[in-house]
């Protein structure tokens, strides 16, 4: 029963599509949540389960640097934000299950399917200096091309899709 749990708890829920990452993110007086879902071979080139000692090491590696949002996802320093907390996991789909490639998608041949997933928690002292996110993210995951961003800020939401050639969300329309 709880290895059941625990597969239930890793399965891929979300449309997965290779080079397309989604990331939500909710603003509050205090810093912001970040969720991020990305399909692992955008992130460490291939998607089947660790097999070698070099994709145990590209795994580790890349876990290490999505633990470090800020890195990722540039803030001015006048905003004086800090990681409050991050958890990353590698997920898998479960086998037998219905393809999550979604109509047009990209699936890979053997529909297996895995995907890095982010949780972020950051507080920032000076919200109003917060005007703008780049997304260095780009720059290091050379396998990712687009991100679909929703952000919540009180009771306004908003749509985002920021892209390798427009890595940077100008914050002050949504505050």
């Amino acid at each position: 029963f709880p290895a059941a749990l625990a597969a239930q708890a890793t399965q891929i829920t979300s449309t997965h599509h290779h080079g397309s990452g989604q990331l939500e993110s909710v603003l509050t007086d205090t810093g912001f949540s970040l969720s991020l879902r990305v399909p692992s071979i955008d992130i460490i080139g291939f998607e089947t389960p660790v097999a070698s000692d070099d994709e145990r090491t590209r795994v580790a590696i890349a876990i290490s640097e999505l633990s470090k949002p800020l890195d990722l996802f540039v803030v001015p320093p006048e905003a004086v934000c800090f990681t409050a907390s991050a958890n990353v996991i590698l997920t898998h789909d479960v086998p037998g299950q219905q393809d999550t490639a979604g109509e047009g998608g990209t699936s890979s041949t053997t529909g297996e399917h895995s995907e890095f997933q982010a949780d972020y928690v950051v507080q920032c002292q000076d919200m109003d200096a917060l005007n703008a996110i780049e997304f260095a993210y780009f720059q290091r995951f050379s396998g990712t091309r687009k991100l679909n961003l929703r952000v919540g800020a009180g009771a306004e939401n908003s749509t985002h899709e920021i892209t390798r050639a427009a890595p940077r969300l100008d914050m002050t329309q949504i505050r």
